[in-house]
């Protein structure tokens, strides 16, 4: 991104663009929330797509539309990416690093288990492909199946859809119901009575060292696989079970109101920078987010890419059957931590009952739905 933005500002005389890290998703929000009380704000905002809406219902996002013009507007970016941020006929949050989870495997260690080279299209596959999994040495020791991720809750949630349930369907909490459950106790069992899974603190980071065959990571974390990983690396779609379930995931930007508006035309300015295809395919290359404005993939660099190497390309092709996320976790506040110690509590323990651990964070998120509902009534009807 510092690269880009030096591009910007070397590009032209008028605006000087200067690029603030303020940490991570769960970080940065709050900070931002800090900046408002203080009425200190910065123009452009990089929101993560479960954090952008909080700010949406308190009505201190820009909207974008009056910006656009005919060579730069919606229609540039991919639709199903674009309509994430478009509320109300309005624009408020312009995609950028867009990602969905992969199942990332090894493909040296599948063909040593004489499995096919493809991931698993199921997750009862996964368990059948277990024993012959474990035959492969790691280190001395049988290699791990399947690393889950017990400080994220976006691999977990594709999981439960997978297993026909949901966190949510708008407001109305469903993690307490049927396939929720169902998912929870499957990943219970493969975990304890099969000994094929474990948590990791960085499931992607195992997998690159070689010592678990599968994990599920995000499509952003390719290139960091591939520079730790001495193997043969395969990207997949996600398994299903009872359907399919792919979420998006990632960040995009939004400008804020409360700052001159000479300062939003010259911030709107560094977005059309960003948003060329040839920036574009940039940002890609770069970082192995999904190319989310539509002619960057016929950008020479990026399209040999993609043309050339399927797990670049596994993400955008997972695209045509992924949905925006279980809205609970865009707009209730602290919902991602509530639903991260439900997974880490039924994933740490056999002994923990999957319903009752559900039921009691459904309690807390519906406790957190019922204090915006008023709010988000207003901007969703």
């Amino acid at each position: 991104l510092q690269e880009l933005v030096t591009k910007f500002n070397d590009s032209q005389e008028d605006i000087y663009a200067e690029v603030q890290f303020q940490g991570g998703y769960e970080e940065s929000g709050p900070k931002l929330t800090a900046a408002l009380q203080a009425g200190s704000v910065p123009d452009i905002m990089m929101f993560a797509d479960t954090w952008w809406a909080r700010f949406l219902l308190n009505d201190v996002l820009e909207p974008l539309d009056d910006y656009f013009d005919d060579e730069f507007n919606g229609s540039n970016y991919v639709e199903t990416l674009y309509n994430e941020g478009v509320v109300n006929g309005s624009t408020y949050w312009l995609s950028y690093g867009r990602s969905t989870p992969l199942m990332y495997y090894n493909k040296d260690v599948f063909a040593e288990a004489g499995l096919p080279d493809r991931g698993p299209e199921t997750w009862d596959e996964l368990r059948e492909w277990g024993p012959a999994l474990r035959e492969v040495q790691a280190a001395g020791k049988p290699i791990g199946v399947h690393a889950f991720n017990p400080s994220d809750d976006w691999p977990f949630m594709a999981m439960i859809w997978q297993f026909g349930g949901r966190i949510s369907e708008g407001l109305d909490i469903q993690i307490d119901q049927q396939g929720a459950v169902d998912a929870g106790n499957w990943a219970q069992e493969f975990i304890f009575e099969d000994e094929f899974g474990y948590l990791s603190q960085s499931p992607t980071t195992d997998f690159g060292a070689g010592v678990v065959a599968t994990t599920v990571g995000s499509t952003a974390s390719l290139r960091g696989i591939y520079e730790e990983a001495d193997f043969e690396v395969g990207a997949a779609f996600l398994p299903s079970q009872v359907t399919t379930g792919v979420p998006t995931g990632g960040n995009g930007w939004s400008l804020l109101k409360g700052v001159p508006q000479e300062r939003k035309d010259a911030a709107f300015e560094v977005l059309k920078f960003l948003g060329s295809p040839e920036n574009a395919a940039a940002w890609t290359l770069g970082t192995g987010y999904l190319p989310v404005v539509t002619e960057a993939v016929n950008e020479p660099e990026l399209a040999d890419v993609l043309a050339e190497d399927p797990n670049f390309s596994a993400a955008a092709d997972q695209l045509e059957i992924s949905e925006p996320t279980d809205a609970v976790r865009t707009f209730v506040t602290d919902s991602t931590s509530t639903i991260i110690s439900g997974i880490q509590e039924i994933l740490s323990a056999q002994s923990t009952d999957v319903q009752s651990t559900f039921d009691g964070v459904a309690d807390s998120l519906r406790d957190g739905a019922e204090q915006i509902q008023d709010s988000y009534e207003q901007w969703y009807g």
